[in-house]
């Protein structure tokens, strides 16, 4: 993530969906960043997403409270007729972050389960400075799974990897793999400085994980791995492409031309395999300050080469009632239905909303 914030824009960068210890963060991670000015102009989307209601549909904690400040929808997976998500609560950024567990019977109406984390960075011996939740799914035999990514400097991009997590309830307790399970590109890569906002689904032949990669200079793209188990990944390589940054691996999806919405970066992409193809939901940005902002589709026939909607931009931080940005977000697909928690930025906080969307993904 979780996630395009003001620490972003200290450094004059951006990021993947989503402050300084109390600075706001997010711009692709799961942070949130402190309101910058003036609010950029994005272009309008035609009307595609339904955003429901004017009001959050998960609010952050009360003061005092380990998430008082920002929120976002971290890891969401439905699962025996139930929406869960573990969503990211922390105070500024980048500084720790705890995860919670809400739940709901219809997606749109959501209890706390519990006023306490029940997953925190502590529990990551690897995570120097902060953890988020970004992807969730239940194995065969009933065990619950956090796929993670970290946050570990001050500096930006900050470096961070991807991890595992876990449990037998989703209240915990969540143990945390002893080491990473995806690691940085090598110097001079695609992404040598950033993995991070992975979305992990099950196929019949294993799991796949998209995720955000970023270089030194902080310009995200979207890269894919894929595992039998899900522990041992293995990075997309075409192996076409030898000279750097994609000796060995390669993005399956890239910002766009010059000029367009999503020129700057293409992150926190989340994925779905349906019966017209494969969709992608992703966050991208114009520049490189990351302050505009958008989501936007593409679809794909084999999960690798993508095209971009003929509809995009389908959401800007306008959608939200009062939000001058939105950061991390997260989407299911249920009984042909895409719900997508945003993370909007109201007053310099941060709240989960919800859009849907009913129907295939035009082309």
């Amino acid at each position: 993530m979780k996630k395009y914030f003001i620490f972003c824009l200290a450094f004059v960068l951006i990021a993947c969906a989503a402050p300084a210890t109390e600075v706001v963060p997010t711009v692709e991670f799961t942070a949130t960043p402190v309101t910058p000015s003036p609010i950029p102009d994005t272009p309008e989307p035609q009307t595609f997403l339904n955003v429901f209601g004017d009001e959050p549909i998960v609010s952050k904690g009360s003061s005092g409270t380990w998430d008082d400040r920002f929120t976002d929808p971290g890891a969401v997976v439905f699962y025996d007729g139930v929406f869960h998500m573990f969503r990211n609560g922390f105070r500024g950024f980048p500084a720790t972050s705890q995860v919670g567990y809400v739940t709901s019977p219809d997606g749109y109406t959501w209890t706390k389960q519990g006023d306490e984390p029940v997953f925190e960075t502590k529990d990551v011996a690897y995570a120097k400075i902060a953890m988020y939740a970004s992807s969730a799914l239940v194995e065969e035999d009933g065990t619950w799974v956090i796929y993670f990514y970290t946050w570990d400097s001050s500096s930006f991009p900050g470096s961070s990897v991807i991890g595992r997590a876990t449990a037998t309830d989703p209240n915990g307790p969540w143990v945390a793999d002893e080491q990473p399970v995806l690691l940085l590109g090598a110097s001079g890569e695609w992404d040598e400085r950033q993995v991070l906002a992975p979305h992990v689904i099950q196929t019949d032949d294993g799991y796949i994980m998209y995720y955000s990669g970023s270089n030194n200079a902080g310009r995200q793209q979207v890269g894919m791995a894929t595992s039998s188990d899900g522990i041992q990944w293995t990075k997309y390589n075409d192996p076409a492409t030898t000279e750097a940054p994609t000796i060995e691996s390669d993005p399956v999806f890239q910002p766009g031309e010059s000029g367009s919405w999503d020129a700057n970066s293409v992150h926190q992409p989340r994925v779905f395999e349906t019966a017209q193809g494969w969709v992608m939901i992703y966050r991208g940005t114009k520049d490189k300050s990351g302050n505009t902002m958008a989501l936007g589709l593409a679809t794909s026939d084999d999960g690798i080469h993508w095209n971009r909607s003929a509809v995009n931009p389908v959401f800007i931080p306008s959608d939200i009632p009062g939000a001058a940005y939105f950061w991390f977000h997260n989407a299911l697909l249920v009984d042909d239905t895409y719900f997508i928690f945003i993370e909007g930025d109201i007053s310099q906080t941060t709240q989960i909303y919800l859009a849907t969307y009913e129907g295939a993904i035009p082309k």
